[in-house]
C-alpha cells in the first residue's frame, strides 16, 4: 500500500495549492473495494484545488477520471466504466455546523474536517458516490429475454370476432 496523503486544509485553501497525481484501486482502503469492481489494478487520476467559497469556507474541487472495469449486474461480465467526476466539497469544523448549512441548501455537499484531511479518504468516499447504483452493461443481451411457447396463445381466438373498421 502506498503512503497516504495528508494535508493541513487551512494551510492549502490559504495558499490556492492544488494537488494532481494517480492511485491504484488497490491502495485506496478496503471499504471502498466494491464488489462491482472488476480489476482493482485501475488507476484513477486525480486533481484537488482549494479556495474559499462566497461564505469565506473552505471549498475542495475535486476532479477524477480513469477507466475502471465493473461487474455487470446483468450477464456478470466485466465491461469499462469511464469515471469523469467533479466534486465541490466544502469543509466544517464541526456537525452541527454542516448541518446547519445543508438546511440552508441543500444542494450543498459538505463534510466535518479537522486540521488535517487525509486526501486518500476523500478519494475512496468520491470513488464509490460515481460508481452506478446497479453497473451494466449499456447493451446487454442478457435483460431482453424471448419466451418460446408451442403453445398457442389464448386471445389468437378473439382475433377473429374483431369486426373490420
Amino acid at each position: 500500500m502506498s503512503d497516504r496523503i495528508s494535508i493541513d486544509a487551512e494551510a492549502f485553501a490559504a495558499s490556492g495549492q492544488t494537488l494532481q497525481g494517480k492511485v491504484s484501486l488497490q491502495d485506496l482502503d478496503a471499504r471502498s473495494h466494491s464488489p462491482d469492481i472488476a480489476d482493482l489494478a485501475a488507476e484513477v487520476s486525480y486533481s484537488l484545488a482549494a479556495g474559499r467559497d462566497d461564505w469565506d469556507r473552505i471549498r475542495l474541487r475535486l476532479h477524477l477520471a480513469g477507466s475502471l472495469k465493473l461487474c455487470c449486474q446483468r450477464c456478470l461480465q466485466p465491461f469499462d466504466f469511464e469515471l469523469d467526476e467533479t466534486a465541490q466539497v466544502v469543509l466544517f469544523a464541526d456537525e452541527e455546523a454542516l448541518d446547519q448549512a445543508v438546511q440552508d441548501d441543500d444542494t450543498l455537499e459538505g463534510m466535518v474536517c479537522g486540521r488535517e484531511l487525509d486526501v486518500y479518504s476523500l478519494l475512496e468516499d468520491q470513488i464509490l458516490m460515481a460508481l452506478p447504483f446497479s453497473p451494466k452493461h449499456e447493451n446487454c443481451g442478457s435483460g431482453e429475454t424471448s419466451v418460446q411457447s408451442d403453445k398457442p396463445n389464448p386471445f389468437a381466438a378473439l382475433a377473429g370476432l374483431k369486426k373490420p373498421d
